[in-house]
C-alpha cells in the first residue's frame, strides 16, 4: 500500500501551534500532541517539560502521583543520557520540594509504585534512613539535584547554548553544594529554599559569576542562630549590586537590621518585599529599609511578640520613620498588613501620602480606628479590598465605625473586589451595592443575613462571586428572582457567578428542588456554581433538681 498523499501542515504551523497550547498551559493537550508522531514529539515535548511543572500531577500530590513520578524518572533518566530526548535540558523550574514530599509519600503508602520509580536505571537512588523503614528523601532529592544540573551544564557547554532552567526550589538545599550547582545555570533567575539560613556569601558569589539574569528569592522561614541576620546579608551583599527584584520570607523569620541594610544595595531594583512573621526587634530597625523607594508590591506581618508592641505611640521616631518611607514608594500598588502592631494607624498614615494609590489593600489587624475610614476616602485606584477584624470585641462594638467605613468604601468607585469581616447592616450593604458599578465579588458578614439583602446584592450588574459567612436565612424564591434578573440583564456581567451560603439557619433548609432550581439556573446561564452549608443545630440543655442534664 503506498503512503497517504494529500496537503498537510508544514512543520512550522505545528510548532505555533504546541507554543500557543503551552501558552495556555494546557498540558494535557501537549502531551496528546506528542503522542501523534516522532515529528510531532520534536516539536510538542521541549514545550511539554518548560512547562512540566504546572502539569496537575505534578501540582496534585497524592491525587495524580503515578503521572507524577512518571513525569520525574523521565526527567532523572534523561540526565543519564540515555533516553532519546533530553528531558531534563527542557524544564524551567525545577521543583524539588515536590519531589521530596511525593518520595515520602511512596515510602508510607504506595509500595508497588515505588518499586516502579526505583526500577533499573534509577536502583542506585533507592536510599533509606537508617532505621531502613522509610526512603531518605533528603539524600535522594539532593543526588537528584547533582544528577540533574550536572547534565544541565555539561549539555550546555558542549552544545554551546544557553541553559532553560530558571527556578532552582527546594526544602534542604546543602549550602556546600548549592555554589556548585548553580555554576552551570545561566538562565537561573530563582532560587526557593525552605530555611533561608542556608544562604549565605559564598552562593550569592556563584551567582553573580554564572547567572547574570538572577533576581529572586523566596525563603519559606528562617531559623534562629545568632549569626543568621548577618550571613543573609552578607548573600544580599556579594549579589550583582542593583540586581535583586524581589525577595520573600514566608513564615518564621529572624532577619534583622543588617539585612535590611544590605537590601538597600538593591534599592534601585527592588519591586516585591514580603515580610511575614517579623520579630519585634526587627520591627524596631524595619525604617532602615528607606532607600528601597520603587516597591510596588508590599507584604508586612507581625510575629507573636509584636502585639503589644506599641511604636504608634506619639513622638516615636521609629514608626513615623517606617511611615516616612512607604509614603515615598509611589509605585506601589499591592499593600498588605497582617498582624501589623498598629496596622491600621500604619494603613491610614501610608494612604495619607500624596502619591499613594493602591489597587490592591489587605488589612488583617486587632483594631480599627475612624483613621483609616478617612484615609480609604477618595481611593481612587482601588480594585480589591481586605479588611479583617480579628478582636471580636472590637468588631462587635457599636460605636459608628462601621457607618464610616461602609462611607468611605463607597467613595472607591473602581472597586471590584471587596471581602471584609464587618458586620454591616441591610442599610450600608444597600449603599455599598449602589455606590459600586464594578463590583465583582463580594464578602458578606452580619448578625443574621436575609432574603431583604438580595435585593440591595442586584444592584450588582457585575457579580460573580457572593460569599454568605455571616449566619443566614435565605429562602430559594428570592434567590432565583436575583439571578433571574441578573440573567434578563442585557447589560449585565456574570459569568462564571459563584454563590456561596456558608452559615444558613438548619431551620430554613432548601428542599433538594429549590437547590436544583438555583444550580440549574447557575449553571445554564451563567456557567456558574452554588453550595450552602447549614450550621449545626444547638440543643438546648436542661437540668433537673440534682443539676443533671436531663435532655435526650
Amino acid at each position: 500500500m503506498g503512503s497517504q498523499s494529500g496537503p498537510v501542515f508544514p512543520q512550522e504551523i505545528w510548532w505555533l501551534v504546541s507554543l500557543e497550547v503551552a501558552a495556555r498551559r494546557d498540558f494535557g493537550s501537549l502531551f496528546l500532541l506528542a503522542r501523534l508522531s516522532k515529528g510531532m514529539a520534536r516539536l510538542a515535548l521541549p514545550e511539554l517539560y518548560a512547562i512540566h511543572d504546572m502539569s496537575p500531577a505534578i501540582n496534585a500530590h497524592i491525587l495524580n502521583v503515578e503521572t507524577s513520578i512518571c513525569l520525574w524518572r523521565s526527567i532523572i533518566i534523561s540526565s543519564l543520557g540515555t533516553t532519546m530526548f533530553p528531558y531534563c535540558c527542557w524544564i524551567k523550574a525545577l521543583l524539588l520540594g515536590g519531589l521530596h514530599s511525593q518520595l515520602e509519600d511512596l515510602s508510607r503508602d504506595n509500595p508497588a509504585l515505588k518499586a516502579s520509580f526505583f526500577r533499573p536505571p534509577l536502583e542506585k537512588l533507592e536510599v533509606y534512613t537508617i532505621s531502613e523503614k522509610f526512603l531518605d528523601a533528603d539524600k535522594i532529592v539532593v543526588e537528584v539535584a547533582h544528577m540533574v544540573t550536572s547534565y544541565i551544564r555539561a549539555s550546555a557547554a558542549r552544545e554551546n547554548k544557553e541553559t532553560a532552567l530558571a527556578v532552582l526550589e527546594g526544602q534542604n538545599l546543602p549550602q556546600t553544594l548549592l555554589p556548585g550547582w548553580v555554576s552551570g545555570l545561566s538562565n537561573l533567575t530563582t532560587l526557593s529554599v525552605r530555611d533561608g539560613a542556608t544562604l549565605n556569601a559564598d552562593i550569592s558569589r556563584a551567582i553573580r559569576k554564572h547567572c547574570p539574569a538572577f533576581k529572586h528569592v523566596q525563603c519559606f522561614f528562617f531559623s534562629s542562630g545568632i549569626h543568621v541576620d548577618a550571613t543573609t546579608a552578607g548573600f544580599f551583599l556579594n549579589l550583582k549590586p542593583q540586581s535583586l527584584e524581589s525577595f520573600a520570607v514566608l513564615s518564621l523569620n529572624h532577619i534583622g537590621f543588617r539585612t535590611f541594610q544590605a537590601l538597600n544595595g538593591h534599592s534601585d531594583t527592588l519591586k516585591v518585599l514580603a515580610l511575614y512573621s517579623l520579630e519585634r526587634a526587627a520591627f524596631e530597625r524595619l525604617y532602615e529599609l528607606q532607600d528601597c523607594r520603587k516597591l510596588e508590591i508590599f507584604r508586612l506581618e507581625g510575629a507573636m511578640n509584636t502585639k503589644q508592641y506599641r511604636w504608634a505611640e506619639a513622638g516615636n521616631p521609629v514608626f513615623q520613620d517606617v511611615v516616612r518611607w512607604l509614603q515615598k514608594c509611589t509605585a506601589l500598588w499591592y499593600i498588605e498588613l497582617m498582624a501589623v502592631p498598629s496596622g491600621h494607624t500604619l494603613c491610614a498614615q501610608i494612604l495619607e501620602g500624596a502619591n499613594i494609590r493602591p489597587m490592591t489593600l489587605v488589612l488583617k489587624c486587632f483594631d480599627v480606628g475612624p483613621d483609616l475610614s478617612a484615609s480609604l476616602t477618595g481611593q481612587t485606584n482601588l480594585r480589591r479590598l481586605t479588611i479583617e477584624i480579628r478582636d471580636e470585641d472590637v468588631l462587635e462594638a457599636d460605636d459608628g465605625r462601621r457607618t464610616l467605613m461602609a462611607n468611605a468604601i463607597s467613595t472607591c468607585r473602581k472597586l471590584r473586589e471587596l471581602d471584609t469581616n464587618e458586620l454591616f447592616t441591610l442599610e450600608e450593604v444597600d449603599q455599598i451595592c449602589g455606590s459600586l458599578p464594578h463590583l465583582e465579588e463580594i464578602v458578606l458578614n452580619g448578625e443574621c443575613i436575609n432574603d431583604a439583602y438580595l435585593g440591595s446584592l442586584s444592584k450588582l450588574r457585575r457579580l460573580r462571586s457572593l460569599n454568605i459567612f455571616g449566619p443566614s436565612v435565605i429562602n430559594a424564591g428570592p434567590l432565583l428572582e436575583m439571578l433571574s434578573g441578573f440573567a434578563a440583564d442585557p447589560g449585565g456581567a456574570h459569568e462564571g457567578l459563584q454563590v456561596w451560603i456558608s452559615n444558613q439557619a438548619p431551620t430554613l433548609r432548601m428542599t433538594k428542588e429549590d437547590k436544583a432550581a438555583v444550580t440549574s439556573i447557575l449553571w445554564s446561564r451563567f456557567k456558574g456554581q452554588f453550595k450552602i452549608s447549614y450550621r449545626p443545630e444547638t440543643h438546648p440543655i436542661h437540668f433537673g433538681s440534682d443539676g443533671l442534664d436531663v435532655s435526650d
